[in-house]
């Protein structure tokens, strides 16, 4: 779904002056499955365009499918009579409020193993990884493949643009009454190792004992993909300048302090080949390499162009979309934890008697300020002995404090892997060993 430029310029035209537009054109090739056996497969075209309009410290806003000039005229109507209804604002917030157009952004070569990819590629990956399998497993997932369109442009003449690819494939193989999960994910198809995805379901599914629950402290190897989960919620929250300004970030005050342990650092860089690559944040700001935490040390935070004044006076480029129904505030987009020296037998000699976390689920913030979450596990959990897994453990559900979790890290593995959220575009992380405390078993 490529966007014309004389498209957007004519929209604007119509909005006239202060107007800005962010628009997305997704494409979405999915296949589906469940019992082993394919239950979906479809595409899906959508162009969304985001509209707001600033004069004189007053703003509205809304949402079109289509650059249609008919349809942008009624929108420019109803946003011209809002305006006009509106108070004048003397607030200070109205000038920076504009997208910054200096710069240079990153270019982004669309992959071409997901632009011009045949259906049957999908098809493959998936008789692939269920072929694999022993016959008695049950395999349930899905393969999608994502061709994003953006522009971010304005009246002032700001006009940036993109088109950005990802692939990803989950399976889930359940076996005996057990379960155990992928996902992979990168923003070229070609590099999915899918034919490792049978061999890693297979070894996760070994047949074990099934161990009663634990209840006390102990130590807990959480896997990348738990790890994935918990640093985009923890970065969600807490190191974002406007949580930091407001007081609602756990970190707020602390620049420059040892705020987790000195074995994790912590960077948001949309340039990174590591991760999904991205150029421009929803404001048309460029993304910037920003460091976040160094060897535990908080060194910075991410920023729009209103909170641009906590980050050297430059925004980082992570103002999110207007309407965004995680809020309005910026929060990091591609984080990368740094990976570690240690192997996974070596994470799970080091972690002796204790919880492996493959995945944590359903991960929610019961109080931000202090990082209090809840969440459950899910899929292969496992109980370790002397360093050895040696049972299935039951799924269980968590209540903690991530600050205090990435406190407790002991050690971090030496291999990471790409991961997504539905608020966060891309995060790499390793797996990491947490001590015995924060995480409670009850």
């Amino acid at each position: 779904m490529s966007i014309e430029r004389t498209d957007i310029e004519q929209a604007l035209e119509i909005l006239g002056p202060g107007s800005r537009l962010d628009v997305l054109g997704e494409n979405a090739d999915l296949l589906r499955y469940a019992e082993s056996e394919i239950t979906a497969q479809h595409s899906e075209r959508r162009l969304r365009v985001r509209v707001k309009v600033n004069r004189d410290g007053r703003i509205a806003g809304g949402t079109l499918e289509t650059l249609d000039p008919e349809a942008v005229r009624v929108l420019a109507d109803r946003l011209n009579a809002a305006l006009a209804e509106l108070p004048p604002s003397d607030s200070t917030d109205s000038a920076s409020d504009q997208p910054v157009a200096d710069g240079e952004q990153v270019p982004v070569e669309p992959a071409k193993s997901i632009v011009d990819c045949d259906p049957a590629v999908r098809h493959e990956w998936f008789s692939t990884v269920r072929d694999g399998l022993d016959p008695a497993a049950r395999l349930g997932g899905a393969i999608r493949y994502d061709v994003l369109d953006r522009v971010v442009a304005d009246s002032t003449g700001l006009f940036r643009s993109e088109t950005l690819t990802k692939a990803s494939i989950q399976a889930i193989a359940k076996q005996d009454g057990q379960s155990a999960s992928v996902k992979l994910v990168h923003r070229d198809a070609d590099l999915i190792p899918v034919g490792d995805i049978p061999g890693r379901l297979r070894e996760a599914l070994r047949p074990l004992p099934v161990r009663e629950k634990f209840q006390g402290s102990c130590r807990v190897l959480l896997k990348p993909s738990a790890v994935n989960t918990l640093i985009a919620t923890f970065g969600l929250w807490a190191l974002g300048a406007q949580h930091y300004a407001s007081g609602r970030s756990v970190l707020t005050g602390r620049l420059g302090e040892q705020v987790v342990s000195e074995n994790l650092t912590l960077v948001d860089d949309a340039t990174d080949a590591s991760g999904l690559l991205s150029g421009f944040d929803a404001e048309g700001n460029v993304r910037r390499r920003t460091p976040l935490i160094e060897r535990g040390v908080l060194t910075g935070l991410v920023s729009d162009r209103r909170r641009a004044g906590l980050t050297g006076g430059v925004p980082t480029g992570h103002a999110v979309p207007d309407g965004w129904r995680f809020g309005g505030d910026p929060v990091p987009s591609h984080l990368l934890l740094d990976a570690g020296d240690a192997t996974e037998d070596e994470l799970l000699a080091e972690c002796g008697s204790g919880l492996v976390v493959n995945r944590l689920d359903y991960l929610r913030v019961l109080h931000p300020k202090q990082t209090l979450v809840t969440g459950t596990t899910r899929d292969a959990t496992y109980w370790a002995e002397d360093g050895k897994v040696v049972a299935w453990h039951p799924q269980l559900r968590f209540t903690f404090r991530m600050d205090e979790v990435l406190n407790a890290v002991l050690a971090v593995g030496a291999v990471r892997e790409i991961g997504d959220q539905t608020f966060m575009d891309s995060v790499v992380t390793p797996s990491l060993l947490i001590e015995a405390g924060p995480l409670v078993l009850t």
